[in-house]
């Protein structure tokens, strides 16, 4: 019986090794984790960086890069580095990391090439960490200020249409947030509640859906006190602007009933 025990006592460590064996050579074939490898000439490390980055192994180009950067810090390159690395960040969806790395170009390189393009994708990847409509929007606020002083920094640049689109999607979100509290305080009859957010979302865009569908409500509110033509004027605003809305039909009949009533 003692025999039988030891024998299975072996059987188990045989077995033990041999699943430590296999661990082994799967990690192994894995490669482990990515280190930055030993270059002695800048070029050389750039180009390892740039491959890894051309063929979509973010994590691994970032590595190199920052490598790059603490081994080779006398080197003309060195811009070039950093907003590689902060791209790097970028397309790897770490939006956090990428948003710091700008920010060090923008400050510390000031005189690169690539500072105009950071200050867009700064911003941009600032507006890549708002949270969903319905919660606090401090990060889309942040970037539409960080967007708007790119236009105006740099009004040629051919990032241009790709920031302004930008400020129309924060535009978007900002009064879609805002109408969902207008339309709670005008179903609670809380007219001057309501007309405040209303208000700040057509200053804020008066192009936007949300704008077309706070014009509405605003000649809502018109016709409850009486101000029969100022809420012309506002369904007028309302149907002016282009695209569906689930209100447009009901600006259109106002309208028209209004219009025949003021003759």
């Amino acid at each position: 019986m003692k025999n039988s025990r030891c024998k299975r006592g072996a059987d188990s460590v045989r077995v033990v090794l041999a699943l430590l064996a296999c661990a082994a050579m799967i990690a192994a074939s894995c490669g482990g984790p990515y280190t930055p490898k030993k270059t002695n000439l800048p070029g050389d490390k750039l180009a390892l960086a740039d491959r890894l980055f051309a063929k979509g192994s973010y994590d691994e180009a970032a590595l190199e890069y920052k490598d790059f950067l603490a081994t080779f810090a006398g080197d003309e390159r060195i811009d070039y580095a950093q907003f590689r690395l902060a791209e790097s960040y970028r397309c790897a969806k770490e939006y956090a990391l990428a948003e710091v790395e700008y920010r060090i170009l923008i400050n510390d390189y000031n005189y690169s090439e690539y500072v105009d393009d950071c200050y867009y994708l700064e911003a941009l990847c600032c507006f890549k960490q708002a949270p969903r409509v319905e919660r606090d929007q401090t990060k889309t606020y942040e970037a539409l200020d960080r967007l708007n002083r790119f236009v105006q920094l740099y009004p040629s640049s051919s990032r241009l249409p790709e920031a302004r689109a930008a400020i129309h999607e924060a535009h978007l979100r900002l009064g879609e947030k805002d109408f969902i509290a207008a339309k709670l305080y005008f179903s609670k009859k809380a007219y001057d509640a309501s007309l405040i957010y209303l208000n700040k979302i057509i200053d804020l865009d008066s192009e936007t859906i949300w704008a077309a569908r706070s014009f509405f409500y605003r000649g809502r509110i018109r016709e409850t006190r009486g101000e029969r033509a100022a809420a012309v004027d506002e369904y007028r605003k309302a149907l002016s602007i282009k695209g569906e809305y689930p209100e447009r039909a009901d600006s259109e009949k106002r309208l028209k009933l209004l219009e025949a009533q003021t003759g």
